[in-house]
Protein backbone atom coordinates (compact mmCIF):
# COMPACT_ATOMS: atom_id res chain seq x y z
CA UNK A 1 0.00 0.00 0.00
CA UNK A 2 1.41 3.62 -0.89
CA UNK A 3 0.98 6.70 0.71
CA UNK A 4 0.51 9.77 -1.27
CA UNK A 5 1.30 13.48 0.14
CA UNK A 6 -0.10 16.47 -1.96
CA UNK A 7 1.56 19.16 -1.80
CA UNK A 8 0.42 22.91 -2.15
CA UNK A 9 3.42 24.49 -3.42
CA UNK A 10 4.51 26.73 -3.69
CA UNK A 11 3.15 28.86 -0.92
CA UNK A 12 -0.01 30.88 -1.75
CA UNK A 13 -0.99 27.73 -4.05
CA UNK A 14 -4.33 25.58 -2.63
CA UNK A 15 -4.73 26.51 0.73
CA UNK A 16 -1.26 27.38 1.73
CA UNK A 17 -0.30 30.96 3.26
CA UNK A 18 2.70 32.54 4.93
CA UNK A 19 2.35 34.79 7.95
CA UNK A 20 4.20 37.34 6.80
CA UNK A 21 3.65 38.67 3.50
CA UNK A 22 7.35 38.44 2.35
CA UNK A 23 6.87 34.95 2.74
CA UNK A 24 4.91 34.59 -0.42
CA UNK A 25 8.33 36.23 -2.50
CA UNK A 26 9.31 32.81 -3.52
CA UNK A 27 10.95 31.03 -6.98
CA UNK A 28 11.84 27.87 -8.43
CA UNK A 29 14.56 27.42 -6.25
CA UNK A 30 13.57 28.92 -2.68
CA UNK A 31 10.39 26.91 -3.45
CA UNK A 32 11.75 23.54 -3.89
CA UNK A 33 14.40 24.02 -0.40
CA UNK A 34 11.06 24.57 1.36
CA UNK A 35 9.48 21.66 -0.28
CA UNK A 36 12.37 19.82 1.40
CA UNK A 37 12.06 21.34 4.41
CA UNK A 38 8.59 20.18 4.76
CA UNK A 39 9.81 16.79 3.99
CA UNK A 40 11.96 16.22 6.70
CA UNK A 41 10.46 17.74 9.48
CA UNK A 42 7.03 15.25 8.06
CA UNK A 43 9.83 12.32 8.17
CA UNK A 44 10.81 13.27 11.46
CA UNK A 45 7.01 13.52 12.79
CA UNK A 46 5.74 10.05 11.03
CA UNK A 47 9.73 8.23 11.02
CA UNK A 48 7.91 4.83 10.55
CA UNK A 49 7.87 5.73 6.81
CA UNK A 50 11.49 6.74 6.33
CA UNK A 51 12.72 3.03 5.57
CA UNK A 52 9.96 3.16 2.40
CA UNK A 53 10.50 3.96 -1.21
CA UNK A 54 10.29 7.56 -1.81
CA UNK A 55 9.07 9.04 -5.15
CA UNK A 56 9.11 12.68 -6.09
CA UNK A 57 6.10 13.10 -8.66
CA UNK A 58 4.38 16.45 -10.65
CA UNK A 59 3.91 17.45 -14.37
CA UNK A 60 3.14 20.48 -16.31
CA UNK A 61 5.53 23.10 -14.55
CA UNK A 62 5.65 21.36 -11.09
CA UNK A 63 8.09 18.82 -13.31
CA UNK A 64 10.18 21.26 -14.19
CA UNK A 65 11.06 21.34 -10.24
CA UNK A 66 10.87 17.93 -9.48
CA UNK A 67 14.52 17.09 -10.68
CA UNK A 68 15.42 19.82 -7.81
CA UNK A 69 13.93 18.55 -5.12
CA UNK A 70 14.74 15.40 -5.94
CA UNK A 71 18.07 16.45 -6.28
CA UNK A 72 18.59 18.67 -3.15
CA UNK A 73 16.86 15.11 -1.31
CA UNK A 74 19.48 13.23 -2.08
CA UNK A 75 22.57 15.28 -1.23
CA UNK A 76 20.53 15.65 2.25
CA UNK A 77 19.68 12.02 2.11
CA UNK A 78 4.60 15.63 -19.93
CA UNK A 79 6.94 17.54 -17.97
CA UNK A 80 8.42 20.86 -18.39
CA UNK A 81 12.05 20.99 -18.47
CA UNK A 82 12.65 24.87 -18.83
CA UNK A 83 14.91 24.10 -21.38
CA UNK A 84 14.87 24.71 -25.59
CA UNK A 85 13.57 21.56 -26.51
CA UNK A 86 9.93 22.42 -24.85
CA UNK A 87 9.07 25.20 -26.96
CA UNK A 88 10.75 24.65 -29.95
CA UNK A 89 8.55 21.17 -30.67
CA UNK A 90 5.30 23.27 -30.88
CA UNK A 91 5.73 23.48 -34.89
CA UNK A 92 7.16 20.07 -36.24
CA UNK A 93 4.17 18.46 -33.77
CA UNK A 94 1.81 20.87 -35.01
CA UNK A 95 2.94 19.49 -39.21
CA UNK A 96 3.19 15.29 -37.92
CA UNK A 97 -0.05 15.38 -36.33
CA UNK A 98 -1.68 17.29 -39.45
CA UNK A 99 -2.70 20.98 -37.98
CA UNK A 100 -0.52 22.78 -40.85
CA UNK A 101 0.50 21.87 -43.91
CA UNK A 102 3.59 20.79 -45.74
CA UNK A 103 3.60 23.78 -47.55
CA UNK A 104 3.69 26.00 -44.09
CA UNK A 105 6.11 23.28 -41.85
CA UNK A 106 8.46 24.13 -45.05
CA UNK A 107 8.66 27.40 -44.91
CA UNK A 108 9.06 27.70 -41.59
CA UNK A 109 11.85 25.70 -41.71
CA UNK A 110 13.12 27.75 -44.26
CA UNK A 111 13.17 30.74 -43.24
CA UNK A 112 13.25 30.21 -39.39
CA UNK A 113 16.08 27.48 -40.18
CA UNK A 114 15.00 25.22 -37.40
CA UNK A 115 14.42 27.67 -34.32
CA UNK A 116 10.81 28.75 -33.95
CA UNK A 117 10.74 30.71 -30.75
CA UNK A 118 12.19 34.62 -30.76
CA UNK A 119 12.35 34.51 -34.88
CA UNK A 120 15.13 36.64 -35.78
CA UNK A 121 13.66 37.66 -39.26
CA UNK A 122 10.47 38.95 -40.77
CA UNK A 123 9.80 35.96 -43.11
CA UNK A 124 10.03 33.89 -40.08
CA UNK A 125 8.15 36.25 -38.39
CA UNK A 126 5.23 35.55 -40.79
CA UNK A 127 4.91 32.19 -40.96
CA UNK A 128 4.97 31.54 -37.28
CA UNK A 129 2.03 34.24 -36.67
CA UNK A 130 0.31 32.02 -39.66
CA UNK A 131 1.23 28.79 -37.77
CA UNK A 132 0.42 30.15 -34.32
CA UNK A 133 -3.46 31.02 -35.55
CA UNK A 134 -3.61 27.48 -37.11
CA UNK A 135 -2.44 26.07 -33.69
CA UNK A 136 -4.88 28.13 -31.79
CA UNK A 137 -7.98 26.77 -33.24
CA UNK A 138 -7.28 23.27 -31.32
CA UNK A 139 -7.21 22.43 -27.37
CA UNK A 140 -3.41 22.57 -26.96
CA UNK A 141 -3.79 19.87 -23.88
CA UNK A 142 -5.65 17.52 -25.93
CA UNK A 143 -5.68 17.92 -29.74
CA UNK A 144 -8.69 15.36 -30.05
CA UNK A 145 -10.66 17.18 -27.16
CA UNK A 146 -13.30 20.04 -27.82
CA UNK A 147 -11.99 23.66 -27.66
CA UNK A 148 -14.19 24.93 -25.03
CA UNK A 149 -14.32 28.15 -22.84
CA UNK A 150 -11.46 27.50 -19.77
CA UNK A 151 -12.63 27.76 -16.52
CA UNK A 152 -10.61 31.08 -15.77
CA UNK A 153 -8.44 31.54 -12.64
CA UNK A 154 -10.22 34.43 -11.76
CA UNK A 155 -14.08 34.31 -11.38
CA UNK A 156 -16.15 36.21 -13.04
CA UNK A 157 -20.15 36.42 -13.35
CA UNK A 158 -22.09 33.41 -14.50
CA UNK A 159 -25.86 33.86 -14.27
CA UNK A 160 -26.48 30.49 -15.36
CA UNK A 161 -24.50 28.64 -12.33
CA UNK A 162 -26.85 26.51 -10.21
CA UNK A 163 -27.89 28.95 -6.88
CA UNK A 164 -27.18 25.43 -5.06
CA UNK A 165 -23.68 25.40 -5.43
CA UNK A 166 -23.55 28.93 -4.76
CA UNK A 167 -25.39 29.37 -1.35
CA UNK A 168 -22.83 28.36 0.53
CA UNK A 169 -20.43 31.17 -0.84
CA UNK A 170 -22.64 33.69 1.58
CA UNK A 171 -22.07 35.69 -1.61
CA UNK A 172 -18.86 36.57 -1.14
CA UNK A 173 -17.03 34.46 -4.50
CA UNK A 174 -18.40 34.70 -7.91
CA UNK A 175 -18.03 31.39 -9.67
CA UNK A 176 -15.64 31.37 -13.27
CA UNK A 177 -17.67 30.91 -16.33
CA UNK A 178 -19.03 27.22 -16.43
CA UNK A 179 -17.64 25.09 -19.33
CA UNK A 180 -19.62 23.09 -21.20
CA UNK A 181 -20.12 19.69 -19.23
CA UNK A 182 -18.29 17.61 -21.89
CA UNK A 183 -15.19 19.96 -22.01
CA UNK A 184 -12.64 18.49 -19.88
CA UNK A 185 -12.59 22.08 -17.89
CA UNK A 186 -15.65 21.73 -16.67
CA UNK A 187 -14.03 19.16 -13.80
CA UNK A 188 -11.81 22.90 -13.40
CA UNK A 189 -15.60 24.63 -12.52
CA UNK A 190 -16.36 22.36 -10.23
CA UNK A 191 -13.23 21.73 -8.12
CA UNK A 192 -14.23 25.62 -7.57
CA UNK A 193 -17.07 25.47 -6.44
CA UNK A 194 -15.83 22.30 -4.16
CA UNK A 195 -13.01 23.95 -2.32
CA UNK A 196 -14.86 27.34 -1.97
CA UNK A 197 -17.85 25.09 -0.31
CA UNK A 198 -17.45 25.43 3.43
CA UNK A 199 -18.22 21.53 4.17
CA UNK A 200 -15.30 20.62 2.72
CA UNK A 201 -12.96 23.38 4.05
CA UNK A 202 -14.11 22.19 7.72
CA UNK A 203 -13.19 18.21 6.20
CA UNK A 204 -10.18 19.30 5.22
CA UNK A 205 -9.31 21.02 8.55
CA UNK A 206 -8.58 24.40 6.69
CA UNK A 207 -7.89 27.21 9.11
CA UNK A 208 -10.64 29.88 8.74
CA UNK A 209 -9.68 33.72 7.70
CA UNK A 210 -6.48 32.03 5.66
CA UNK A 211 -7.72 31.34 2.55
CA UNK A 212 -11.00 34.02 1.71
CA UNK A 213 -11.33 32.72 -1.67
CA UNK A 214 -9.40 28.74 -3.40
CA UNK A 215 -8.17 29.44 -7.10
CA UNK A 216 -6.90 26.65 -9.03
CA UNK A 217 -4.59 28.79 -10.51
CA UNK A 218 -3.13 32.34 -8.98
CA UNK A 219 -1.36 33.51 -11.74
CA UNK A 220 -0.47 37.08 -11.74
CA UNK A 221 -1.11 36.96 -7.73
CA UNK A 222 1.88 35.46 -6.61
CA UNK A 223 5.39 37.05 -6.84
CA UNK A 224 7.02 33.82 -8.39
CA UNK A 225 10.22 33.67 -9.94
CA UNK A 226 11.44 31.22 -12.37
CA UNK A 227 14.88 30.98 -11.36
CA UNK A 228 15.77 27.61 -12.74
CA UNK A 229 16.37 28.21 -16.71
CA UNK A 230 16.62 24.56 -17.23
CA UNK A 231 16.66 21.69 -15.10
CA UNK A 232 18.23 19.31 -17.51
CA UNK A 233 21.12 19.22 -15.96
CA UNK A 234 19.13 18.25 -12.33
CA UNK A 235 18.03 15.01 -14.63
CA UNK A 236 20.87 14.50 -16.21
CA UNK A 237 22.93 14.39 -12.54
CA UNK A 238 20.38 11.95 -10.85
CA UNK A 239 20.16 9.73 -13.29
CA UNK A 240 24.21 9.58 -13.43
CA UNK A 241 24.30 8.70 -9.79
CA UNK A 242 21.63 5.98 -10.21
CA UNK A 243 18.40 6.99 -9.54
CA UNK A 244 15.39 5.94 -11.32
CA UNK A 245 13.02 8.18 -13.31
CA UNK A 246 9.17 7.72 -15.04
CA UNK A 247 9.05 10.70 -17.73
CA UNK A 248 5.39 10.29 -18.94
CA UNK A 249 4.39 12.34 -22.22
CA UNK A 250 0.80 12.22 -23.73
CA UNK A 251 1.34 12.31 -27.53
CA UNK A 252 -1.72 14.68 -27.70
CA UNK A 253 -0.56 17.21 -26.11
CA UNK A 254 0.80 20.58 -28.17
CA UNK A 255 1.58 22.43 -25.24
CA UNK A 256 4.30 20.30 -24.58
CA UNK A 257 5.01 17.74 -27.35
CA UNK A 258 6.09 14.31 -26.98
CA UNK A 259 9.43 15.26 -29.43
CA UNK A 260 10.22 17.94 -27.16
CA UNK A 261 10.62 14.66 -24.55
CA UNK A 262 12.29 12.73 -27.04
CA UNK A 263 14.89 15.27 -27.71
CA UNK A 264 16.12 16.20 -24.70
CA UNK A 265 16.23 12.73 -23.24
CA UNK A 266 18.02 11.83 -26.63
CA UNK A 267 20.48 14.34 -25.71
CA UNK A 268 21.48 12.05 -22.84
CA UNK A 269 23.04 9.70 -25.15
CA UNK A 270 21.60 7.27 -22.91
CA UNK A 271 21.59 3.12 -24.30
CA UNK A 272 18.64 1.47 -25.61
CA UNK A 273 17.93 -1.24 -23.26
CA UNK A 274 14.64 -2.29 -24.79
CA UNK A 275 13.03 -1.96 -28.31
CA UNK A 276 9.89 0.52 -28.82
CA UNK A 277 7.49 -1.23 -27.42
CA UNK A 278 3.65 -1.04 -26.64
CA UNK A 279 2.32 -0.79 -22.94
CA UNK A 280 -0.92 -2.20 -22.21
CA UNK A 281 -3.77 -1.47 -19.80
CA UNK A 282 -6.66 -4.06 -19.85
CA UNK A 283 -5.29 -5.88 -22.89
CA UNK A 284 -5.70 -2.89 -24.73
CA UNK A 285 -2.38 -0.87 -26.20
CA UNK A 286 -2.27 1.93 -24.62
CA UNK A 287 1.00 4.31 -25.36
CA UNK A 288 4.93 3.29 -26.30
CA UNK A 289 7.61 2.44 -24.34
CA UNK A 290 11.43 1.99 -24.61
CA UNK A 291 13.60 1.47 -21.49
CA UNK A 292 16.72 4.06 -21.85
CA UNK A 293 20.26 3.04 -19.87
CA UNK A 294 22.71 5.74 -18.93
CA UNK A 295 25.82 4.63 -20.45
CA UNK A 296 28.00 5.06 -16.76
CA UNK A 297 25.38 2.69 -15.07
CA UNK A 298 24.08 -0.51 -16.06
CA UNK A 299 21.58 -0.28 -12.71
CA UNK A 300 20.27 2.80 -14.03
CA UNK A 301 17.19 2.48 -15.43
CA UNK A 302 15.16 5.02 -17.10
CA UNK A 303 11.85 4.73 -18.40
CA UNK A 304 9.45 6.90 -20.57
CA UNK A 305 6.10 6.30 -21.95
CA UNK A 306 3.80 8.17 -24.22
CA UNK A 307 0.14 8.02 -24.41
CA UNK A 308 -2.87 9.97 -24.93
Amino acid sequence: MASIIFLDSPVGSGFSYARDPNGYDVGDISSSLQVVTFMKEWLNDHPRYCSHNFYVGGASYAGKVVPVITQYISEVGNPITGSKFDKNFHVPYSHGVGIISDQLYEAAVTHCKGHFVNPTNQLCANVLSTIHKLMSEVSDGNILEDKCVKAAPKPTIDVSASRALLEEYNQLHKPPIRPSIDCLSYRYYLSYCWMNDNTTRDALKIKKGTIDEWLRCNKGVLPYAQDIPSSLNYHFNLTTRGYRALVMSGDHDLILPFLSTQAWIGSFNFFIANDWRAWHVDGQAAGVVPMLLQQTSLNNLLPWGNGG
